[in-house]
């Protein structure tokens, strides 16, 4: 079957895409609201970008025709933002994030989630996952007939679960089933890591 995209509507590709671009990392974003509490939310349109210097990429769409989701709000203004894997105990409420809520309102508090701080870091992290990424804008972009926010973020510091790090040969080394990270299929399909497994590459 061939399917030529400029005969089909966007929502139609966005289903194709989503249940073919498979599995997907999350990133759960935390962002500062402004006003004391802060924002959480999912977004499956997530990946690293350069290591040099260490840049992600989550991509955010509008909360309605006229208004920015509010993660895009909360980076715009205040730059910073933190970036979560979640796990496979995270995922109730990872989706539970994800409901449309006036901004300001703030997710962390309606479900009761715990924080911690760390150090030298403004803001908090969720308690629960196992890696969190402390970010800082890099740019923002708008890409695409629908505008979508294409936010770069600056990794300034990164913390990990001591349980889920070993030392091997001088090198830090995660393990991957440790992590246990939850992945986005298409429609409300999710899925975990199946049995890793290793290919050495070409000297």
């Amino acid at each position: 079957m061939i399917l030529n995209c400029a005969e089909h509507p966007a929502d139609k590709l966005y289903l194709l895409m989503t249940q073919t671009v498979i599995p997907r990392p999350i990133a759960w974003v935390l962002s500062d609201n402004g006003n004391g509490s802060y924002n959480l939310a999912p977004f499956s349109f997530f990946n690293v970008i350069t290591a040099d210097p260490p840049i992600i990429m989550i991509s955010v769409g509008w909360k309605d025709a006229t208004t920015h989701k509010d993660t895009w709000i909360n980076i715009q203004e205040s730059s910073d933002f933190v970036v979560h894997i979640p796990t496979e105990t995270d995922a109730k409420s990872m989706v539970a994030t994800s409901q449309t809520l006036p901004h300001g309102v703030s997710e962390v508090d309606k479900l009761g989630l715990g924080l911690e701080a760390v150090s030298d870091q403004r803001l908090p992290r969720v308690v629960g996952p196992k890696v969190a990424y402390f970010c800082e804008k890099y740019s923002i972009q708008e890409i695409g007939q629908s505008r979508q926010g294409l936010i770069l973020g600056k990794v300034n510091c990164m913390w990990f679960d001591d349980n889920i790090v070993q030392q091997h040969k001088g090198r830090l080394i995660i393990d991957p089933v440790k992590v246990n990270p939850l992945a986005r299929l298409g429609g409300q399909g999710y899925s975990l890591l199946a049995e890793p497994f290793e290919i050495k590459r070409p000297q």
